[in-house]
């Protein structure tokens, strides 16, 4: 039984972080036929898909581009989710035409100009509030990471109100410049999600899910914990 334990807990210990992947399909933004706006042309605003993960304090998103997010740079990158009950079904923490039917709780919203930023916003209630920007720190938003065809945000799990073994659903957009514009492109929509720039739009359903989970090095000091306490019982 000790040698399984020790087994056990130095493969949970060399098990690297999963990543839970979303894939989305790619040439799926309008264009242009039977009116409205050819956002054809705008790969850097096609989401390819994402990927979730997390540790024990914070939770990263990162974003799959089809194009050249350097080259063309004023594309904005939003998450939208649900993890408690109520929320708001019509807005968001931006008060772009995005919503969630289910009831939104929190918004992550960011750009990849202007020395890229980010923003986290929750649902009162009544109001959205403003909780962290990257322009007024300390904050716990980051871009953390950008390339050519990613960008990654990162926040702490107690920022968006999660903890370990909490699920959310949640959809993900990619927008304009302008404070009007909808979600040119949504993860959960493999059709185009809206037909010209200040179209309203909802999240697509079936949302995405995502589990917060312990990180491998977590697991393995409570697999180390469960073994000092079969010592003890010895």
């Amino acid at each position: 039984m000790k040698k399984l334990l020790v087994v056990g807990l130095l493969l949970v210990w060399a098990a690297p972080a999963s990543a839970d992947v979303y894939v989305d399909a790619v040439g799926d933004l309008h264009d242009g036929t039977g009116g409205g706006a050819d956002f054809s042309g705008f790969t850097h605003l096609d989401i390819a898909g994402m990927e979730v993960t997390n540790d024990l304090t914070n939770i990263n998103f990162k974003f799959d581009i089809v194009g050249d997010i350097l080259a063309t740079d004023w594309g904005k990158y939003m998450i939208i989710m649900d993890s408690i009950p109520g929320g708001d079904p019509v807005g968001n923490g931006w008060g772009r035409p995005i919503s969630m039917d289910s009831g939104a709780d929190y918004w992550v919203g960011s750009w990849v100009d202007s020395g890229d930023g980010a923003e986290t916003y929750h649902w009162d209630g009544g109001a959205w509030v403003l909780d962290n920007a990257t322009w007024s720190p300390p904050s716990d938003i980051s871009v953390s990471d950008k390339t050519q065809f990613t960008v990654t945000l990162t926040t702490t799990l107690s920022s968006l109100g999660l903890s370990v073994g909490d699920s959310f659903a949640f959809d993900a957009f990619s927008s304009g410049g302008g404070g009007g514009d909808g979600a040119v492109d949504s993860l959960n929509n493999a059709s185009p999600q809206i037909l010209d720039w200040g179209d309203q739009s909802s999240a697509a359903e079936p949302y995405s899910m995502y589990t917060v989970i312990p990180e491998p090095a977590s697991l393995a000091l409570l697999a180390l914990g469960g073994l000092a306490m079969l010592r003890r019982r010895r």
